[in-house]
């Protein structure tokens, strides 16, 4: 009798026990920054199918939008996002000018989205009063940069430092935390130099060259794989004694590939990281486990370092294992039921600022990782801090090894 009542008011209240369907989108650039897309897409597949892709009665379906790193494409994906009556949440790529274009839109719509790799600072700090409704587990640009220019002044004792920026809003936001930076450390201001996102291999040059003449010894460098793999190159052939402490905009891709062992020895090229992913073979029991759900008989994970754009994988599965539960908790909320999907987001945004009970990721336990936002509270929707950043080095295999220079930040 129970099991019938329980069917009889699923069906009067217009929830279904089983067949219903809520999607969670990727709106990621599969085109430029592919291996970061992909890595983040298999992070949040990995974590889904430990829940056999369900969340309470309800389907989990992937989708996955290309943006190609074009704002307008993006938008266009969040537009849809909007108009679906099943669309739950959006999990966002590398490329943080998307967002910075639009995100007061986003706050304005509802739309629940969780960045696992988007690093500008103002992303989660909306103007004027708005809800805010974009969440983080990535680095945050308003600690990323002062670390930056800390490991550079204070580990390895950098004499001069130029910066070496994307001309993005990610690049601009960057040149401004760095220069407070740097004022408060009681340093001139360095020289700075900007570059186009679609540079070519003469601009690059022609930058090694004024960097050479500065007599730097070392660049702090915010730049996506490509173009960062030209300057560095560049930079190599130019100054081979400076030294490059770059943001991990240089993961997204294959920097590896392009940039040999030898320029990134000689550079002593240093990549800022999350400490969860900053040595191999001694992750966390969550892992080992994660690569294993992840692995295929065509393409085993035995290790970090076997996934492409690591931090992709790491990050989006950590994420998703918030979604996760907040799903859950909203899923009991009074008014998920009957709500419509507007509700029904509304309900998934309070429930991850106020998720109670520990959630265990690869990069670390998950104690009440977001909480509701205020200008009193900045970083109320961030899920790392500053305590969570290190900075890693190229073995000559190319994986990532935990700099000798810097212990992460106690």
């Amino acid at each position: 009798m129970r099991v019938i009542w329980f069917l009889l008011v699923c069906c009067f209240s217009g929830q279904s026990v089983a067949g219903e369907k809520l999607r969670i989108y990727i709106d990621a650039d599969y085109s430029m920054a592919r291996p970061a897309a992909e890595a983040i897409e298999l992070g949040v597949r990995t974590a889904m199918s430990e829940v056999a892709n369900r969340v309470g009665n309800f389907e989990i379906e992937i989708v996955p939008k290309d943006h190609r790193a074009n704002s307008k494409r993006s938008y266009s994906n969040l537009r849809a996002f909007t108009q679906d009556p099943t669309g739950i949440a959006v999990i966002g790529g590398v490329h943080s000018p998307p967002y910075l274009t639009h995100r007061q839109d986003i706050n304005e719509s509802g739309i629940p989205l969780l960045l696992p790799w988007s690093a500008a600072g103002p992303i989660t700090r909306p103007d004027d009063d708005q809800l805010n409704w974009i969440f983080r587990l990535s680095v945050d640009d308003t600690k990323a940069g002062p670390f930056l220019v800390g490991h550079a002044l204070n580990n390895i004792e950098c004499e001069q430092t130029v910066l070496l920026l994307v001309d993005t809003g990610w690049g601009r936001a960057n040149r401004v935390t760095m220069g407070d930076a740097f004022q408060a450390a009681g340093v001139p201001a360095p020289v700075v130099f900007m570059f186009s996102s679609s540079l070519g291999p003469a601009s690059a040059r022609t930058i090694a060259e004024k960097i050479k003449m500065t007599n730097a010894d070392c660049a702090i460098m915010l730049s996506r794989a490509r173009e960062g793999a030209l300057l560095v190159n560049e930079l190599h052939q130019q100054s081979a004694d400076i030294r490059i402490i770059s943001h991990w905009g240089i993961l997204s891709g294959d920097f590896v590939a392009q940039v040999p062992h030898s320029v990134r020895s000689d550079l002593q090229i240093e990549v800022l990281q999350t400490c969860g992913l900053e040595v191999e073979g001694k992750g966390r029991a969550e892992l080992v486990q994660a690569l294993k759900n992840a692995s295929t008989e065509v393409r085993p994970f035995k290790r970090l370092s076997d996934v492409p754009a690591a931090t992709g994988f790491v990050h989006g599965y950590d994420l998703t294992r918030l979604l996760i539960a907040a799903l859950n908790n909203a899923m009991e909320m009074d008014g998920w039921a009957d709500g419509s999907i507007v509700d029904r987001r509304n309900l998934f945004r309070s429930s991850l600022e106020n998720l109670s009970e520990p959630v265990e990721g690869i990069l670390k336990t998950y104690n009440r990782p977001f909480a509701p936002y205020s200008d009193a509270s900045q970083d109320a929707h961030e899920a790392l801090g500053l305590q969570d950043l290190c900075v890693v080095s190229f073995s000559e295999s190319g994986q990532l090894v935990l700099s000798e220079t810097v212990e992460p930040h106690q």
